[in-house]
């Protein structure tokens, strides 16, 4: 008898790189977090499963070209109801980037732009969300963060659209929760930059991290921000200028 899928509403489930170079990403993330890659034919196009270790953390696809779109990082959520979601969504002023479909054997998603200009995916996986760790390993995705041009906006957009709710984290700090736990930090985008989303890998040391990511053709855009009784973090920007987080645990 095949087990009963698990779901855990509004958990993080996927992380994907759209790139512009997949050999160089490739290079990049391997010296950077140690990940592993495998090409897997889709059938039409090649996807890269990225492992750190045995566990499975992520994907990257090649952009196309003449779509415009800049290298990044899409994070997606798992929901009950991928077409309910986008529903809401749109109701709401978000822009539908792609439309709900099924990826044979995968699951359903879509892909949004919120009314502020961040882009996120709702996801419902054909096999269900998987256990989800007590403590990420070194290697693994832990955490998101949305930086916003309007922050009660974001909040009532999110909370309305995603099954999340608000919860403080720490005076001050708010979350959006999902399935009884945080799921992602709440800030307000500094001057001049764009909505956006942000996505954190955990690394041994940030510091080193840092140096890495400079000596393989990256750039540090944050240096340092410590958070008390919570850890340590840096962005970085590939060299094709997909920006991520490295994270360290206090």
């Amino acid at each position: 008898m095949s087990e009963t899928p698990v779901f855990h509403p509004g958990r993080f489930v996927w992380h994907e790189l759209m790139t512009s170079d997949t050999a160089a990403a490739k290079r990049f993330y391997g010296e950077l977090f140690g990940w592993t890659t495998k090409d897997v034919d889709m059938g039409g196009f090649m996807y890269t499963m990225l492992s750190a270790g045995e566990v499975g953390v992520g994907g990257m696809m090649a952009l196309d070209p003449n779509h415009g779109v800049p290298p990044h990082w899409m994070s997606y959520v798992s929901v009950d109801d991928v077409d309910a979601v986008v529903e809401r969504a749109r109701a709401a002023g978000a822009i539908i980037g792609v439309e709900p479909q099924n990826i044979p054997n995968v699951g359903r998603f879509a892909v949004i732009g919120d009314p502020q200009g961040a882009w996120i995916s709702p996801f419902k996986s054909a096999h269900g969300d998987g256990e989800e760790p007590t403590m990420p390993a070194v290697g693994t995705f832990c955490w998101d963060q949305i930086a916003t041009t309007d922050v009660q906006a974001t909040k009532d957009f999110y909370t309305n659209v995603f099954p999340w709710s608000i919860h403080e984290f720490a005076p001050g700090m708010e979350t959006f929760a999902g399935s009884g736990k945080p799921r992602a930090s709440i800030v307000e985008a500094p001057p001049g930059t764009p909505s956006h989303w942000l996505t954190f890998v955990v690394v041994p040391s940030v510091a080193d991290a840092r140096r890495r990511a400079g000596a393989l053709g990256g750039h540090v855009l944050v240096e340092q921000i410590d958070v008390p009784n919570v850890g340590s973090f840096s962005v970085i920007a590939d060299p094709q200028g997909a920006v991520i987080a490295a994270f360290q645990g206090t």
